[in-house]
């Protein structure tokens, strides 16, 4: 009767360590292909940043808390693609917009949460997520600006303006 225990013990160990090498390493890109996955995730951000924005801008209400919670999305998806794409091989050249990138889905994560809270009528946790928008559109610029100009990279009001 041990024997089938151990059995179990070894495919349930066996199953893990396939999900964890599946799951668990980074995933590996072409390098144009890693520059433009990087590229889509920073337009897809800025789209989701400026509908945020918008809708802040609009005023509390049921529109915020829908366009809050789209967005949320969009930034946890872009900040766990920061921290999952890597080049396949060389060195990873667009490191620093990879990392500005990240913060920016960190920022706008935060302002979004705040923004779909109850406690949405307080003046100080408004101020605070224009604060928390503001930082992560300083974010999407320099991942911007570290992203080569010839890819679909953000040029909107969050990106390169200001």
């Amino acid at each position: 009767m041990l024997w089938v225990y151990l059995l179990l013990l070894a495919v349930v160990a066996v199953g893990l360590w396939g999900v964890y090498r599946l799951l668990g390493t980074p995933s590996r890109l072409a390098p144009i292909d890693y520059a433009v996955v990087l590229a889509d995730v920073a337009t897809s951000v800025e789209r989701a940043a400026s509908r945020l924005r918008g809708a802040l801008d609009g005023g509390p209400g049921p529109a915020l808390d829908d366009v809050a919670g789209e967005s949320r999305k969009i930034f946890q998806t872009g900040y766990y693609q920061t921290l999952r794409l890597r080049p396949a091989v060389g060195a990873d050249a667009f490191a620093a917009a990879r990392a500005e990138l990240g913060r920016a889905c960190e920022a706008y994560d935060w302002a979004s949460r705040m923004l779909g809270s109850e406690s949405l009528r307080n003046p100080l946790i408004l101020e605070a997520a224009r604060r928390l928008m503001d930082a992560g559109d300083v974010a999407l610029r320099q991942a911007a600006q570290a992203l080569p100009p010839e890819l679909p990279a953000p040029h909107g009001s969050t990106a390169r303006s200001r």
